[in-house]
């Protein structure tokens, strides 16, 4: 009875849910609701690359991901500030009470070692103090520009995936094209019918090949979706275009002083030298040279010496060989552009001489082939291209290393 009762103050409820949501059907888990195909939906939001990296800078996980650690750093680098007056407190305590003949000298050392108040310990707290202060915002703006790589990277996938759908699409269009062509040539008796059969293979190709292309670009929506903090099957309309970008207007020797000047990993191995030269210079009164506590501490600072020296040549490296690779990329896209001309052009040429009756149809399929992965190969060209412009861009500022303070 009581069963009844309940189906029938639920059933109103569940029409009512349907007629809201139209014909599509919908399920709830974990309060989301279900899209049961792989339609897109809702208002498109629309973005540029540029509205997508500020987006993505400055809401979400990622962002408040940076943003905990930029406090982070600070509350680090406030300690350092703390604990380097505290030291220097102690020490003119401890001043004062080697001043006091009733103080033993003994008491006042075992004082400073246990309150961490030695030489040693108060210039490694001021280099960290300073080193903290200093590379905030350096720490800060690598974390940026990691958020910015990765939603660059994504919103390309997206457009390159887009493109590689069109260019399936245009394939198809063509290859039902030649199959129409074909069959009225059959039927007017001027080709056999292996040739229909060949056409119809390839229109098949074709299809599948539609069908890839858009498998690949929803997953490269979702994929965008996700990052940004959308629901996995909101419509995502992105406003640029797969085209060339403008790459920085420097010299290599601009790029290479610049990035050696900036880059967070040099700083880095700057700073873990003078650390460990510290160290190693408070073990000398204290220690024998030839003793394993010294020792130890001399190669520590020796590979660290080394470590800071070879630093700027492999940033140098590092940037030479993306600056060669810009070079490259962008005479891949001249090449994939001449290609592709060259492929649309064999394809019409072929498709007029089969008319003729001088080729088969395998020689226009084959033509059309061609034009299809040239067009594929131009938008990955283009998306390479692009992508290293914006590596390249990183690499020669702070770069996308944050550093442990």
């Amino acid at each position: 009875m009581m069963f009844n009762i309940m189906k029938k103050r639920l059933l109103p409820i569940l029409v009512t849910t349907l007629l809201l949501f139209g014909a599509g059907a919908v399920v709830f888990a974990a309060g989301r609701v279900i899209v049961p195909d792989m339609t897109f939906g809702g208002d498109a939001q629309k973005l540029s690359l540029e509205q997508a990296v500020e987006i993505m800078q400055t809401k979400g996980s990622r962002a408040e991901t940076a943003d905990l650690n930029k406090k982070s750093d600070e509350a680090v680098a406030k300690g350092y500030a703390e604990n380097a007056e505290s030291i220097r407190d102690l020490l003119e305590k401890l001043d004062k009470m080697r001043n006091d003949p009733e103080s033993s000298s003994i008491q006042i050392s075992l004082t400073a070692e246990q309150a961490g108040a030695t030489d040693v310990n108060q210039k490694i707290v001021k280099l960290r103090r300073d080193f903290a202060k200093t590379q905030l915002d350096a720490n800060y703006k690598a974390e940026l520009n990691q958020i910015e790589s990765e939603t660059i990277n994504l919103y390309y996938g997206v457009l390159q995936a887009a493109e590689n759908l069109r260019i399936a699409e245009e394939n198809l269009t063509n290859q039902k094209t030649i199959l129409a062509n074909t069959q009225k040539k059959y039927k007017l008796g001027t080709v056999a019918k292996i040739d229909t059969l060949t056409a119809e293979t390839a229109v098949l190709t074709a299809e599948n090949e539609v069908a890839s292309a858009e498998t690949m670009l929803n997953t490269a929506k979702m994929n965008f979706n996700m990052l940004l903090g959308y629901d996995l099957m909101q419509k995502v309309a992105l406003t640029d275009t797969l085209k060339m970008v403008e790459a920085p207007k420097m010299t290599l020797t601009e790029a290479v002083e610049s990035a050696v000047n900036q880059r967070n990993e040099i700083k880095g191995v700057k700073f873990a030298t003078e650390i460990q030269e510290i160290l190693l210079k408070s073990l000398k009164y204290r220690y024998p040279e030839n003793s394993s506590t010294y020792l130890n501490q001399q190669t520590a600072f020796l590979q660290a010496q080394k470590t800071a020296e070879d630093a700027p040549m492999q940033i140098e490296m590092d940037i030479r060989i993306k600056y060669m690779e810009l070079a490259d990329k962008k005479q891949a896209v001249d090449v994939a552009k001449a290609t592709l001309a060259n492929a649309k052009e064999g394809y019409r040429l072929a498709t007029i001489t089969y008319n003729a009756g001088m080729n088969t149809v395998t020689d226009v399929e084959e033509a059309q082939i061609r034009a299809f992965r040239a067009g594929r190969g131009l938008a990955k060209a283009i998306s390479d291209y692009d992508l290293a412009v914006y590596e390249f861009k990183h690499a020669v500022g702070v770069g996308t290393v944050r550093l442990p303070l």
